[in-house]
């Protein structure tokens, strides 16, 4: 299922939180309930490709493409030197050469998934200096996710209570009634969404590979 069907289906789950645990409807808490219920309904798919990840996907083909033909071109300009000054660098030759192989070794999807996890350990770090202990375990999951298998852990109901635990750490520091259930609602959507698809969900994986499917 693609990552617009989950994010309508997350923001809708939001907005039905919000009659019921907001009836005043204030603008801050619309806005935390869709925003965590969206999020949660997208963030099992942190472990590829997905619509939280596709400005990085882009970014991550431009890095390897950069890395690649900077360190040829830094090879070659080291090779231009040593003809025509003779001169030579082993710092600068060392670069490059390390470049190429970077460029050459490294595929787009772990660059991608670097940059996913840079962004975790920020989140992480913050959430250490804040001591927002919910923060830290945001950035734990999305350091952790991009690397594992697609429809793996992420996709089990073992994460489902601790993504709750993540919600219910932000449900106390915004002092917002309901957000905890709220998260594992918007994250239950997601695995539930998929086992409408033929690939299913492995809900109990790592204990068992067996496929959950709902036929409509």
């Amino acid at each position: 299922m693609n990552g617009k069907t989950h994010l309508a289906i997350g923001a809708t789950i939001g907005a039905a939180c919000t009659l019921y645990f907001s009836p005043a409807q204030q603008l801050e808490s619309i806005v935390a309930y869709i925003g965590v219920a969206s999020f949660s309904a997208l963030a099992a798919d942190l472990d590829g490709p997905s619509i939280l990840t596709r400005k990085l996907t882009k970014v991550s083909r431009n890095l390897h493409q950069f890395t690649l033909i900077g360190g040829i071109a830094g090879l070659a300009f080291s090779l231009y030197l040593w003809l025509t000054t003779s001169s030579f660098s082993p710092l600068w030759i060392g670069a490059s050469v390390a470049a190429i192989l970077i460029g050459l070794i490294v595929n787009r999807s772990a660059m991608r998934n670097a940059l996913v996890s840079i962004i975790g350990v920020g989140l992480g770090v913050y959430g250490f200096s804040e001591s927002w202990y919910w923060l830290i375990g945001l950035g734990v999951f999305i350091v952790i996710a991009p690397w594992l298998k697609h429809r793996g852990l992420t996709h089990t109901i073992w994460i489902v209570p601790l993504w709750g635990l993540i919600g219910y750490g932000l449900e106390q520091q915004l002092a917002i009634e309901g957000l905890g259930l709220t998260s594992i609602l918007g994250y239950l959507s997601h695995i539930i969404a998929d086992m409408l698809t033929p690939a299913g969900v492995r809900w109990l994986y790592p204990l068992t590979k067996k496929k959950f499917k709902l036929k409509l």
